[in-house]
């Protein structure tokens, strides 16, 4: 009994790594390449598995597969730009720094191949919105309903609140990612972002940005 099981911890383990091969080959060719000019065979031999069998054991197809990168890169960029606020930070800054990182990572080709060019065409819009409602949106949603009660922002919806300041940095990102000079156009949109933020503020916050 032991000897079997340690075998399907082995198959298990196996399988895991299976699947990770994958997933890395994925990020690395869906970048390079685009979604559309990846077929499962470059996935195979980048991923070194070895088969197709062993691709469609983990994956139904290459949609599923980028669904998968997908989520792993809005996860990775929720992370890094919504949980890690400066030290010492109020709610306002908090939220500020992170719609802002938003915007920074749309000059990154990872973000802006997988999330902002690709992932809308390859899932639909509702299914991306389901990926972000699940970790992006959610947080900015908690962060948004912490200043209001703090006071700091204005008392508004805080859903259709954070949809609006969400649409407005994902067409910000879009306007950065096709912009002959991302930089230059990251720059711009991060100001008109901070003063639509600032629109939203209350009275005692907007009195400390003069």
């Amino acid at each position: 009994m032991a000897k079997r099981g340690g075998a399907d911890h082995q198959r298990r383990e196996r399988g895991d790594q299976t699947r990770r091969d994958l997933l890395d080959a994925g990020r690395a060719l869906f970048v390079a390449n685009g979604y559309f000019h990846t077929s499962i065979g470059d996935l195979v031999s980048k991923s070194g598995v070895g088969t197709r069998g062993a691709f469609y054991h983990h994956f139904s197809d290459k949609a599923e597969l980028f669904r998968a990168v997908f989520q792993e890169v809005e996860r990775d960029l929720t992370l890094r730009s919504l949980t890690s606020p400066p030290e010492g930070a109020d709610p306002w800054e908090r939220l500020s720094r992170g719609l802002q990182s938003f915007l920074e990572a749309a000059v990154e080709p990872e973000v802006q191949r997988v999330m902002l060019l690709d992932g809308p065409v390859v899932l639909g819009w509702e299914a991306v919105r389901s990926i972000q409602g699940q970790s992006s949106i959610a947080m900015i949603q908690k962060m948004v309903g912490k200043a209001i009660s703090d006071g700091i922002i204005e008392d508004h919806p805080v859903s259709e609140l954070t949809h609006i300041l969400v649409a407005a940095v994902e067409e910000g990102a879009l306007l950065v990612a096709h912009a002959p000079q991302p930089e230059e156009a990251r720059q711009r949109a991060a100001r008109i972002l901070d003063r639509l933020l600032l629109s939203f503020a209350s009275s005692s916050r907007k009195a400390l940005r003069r």
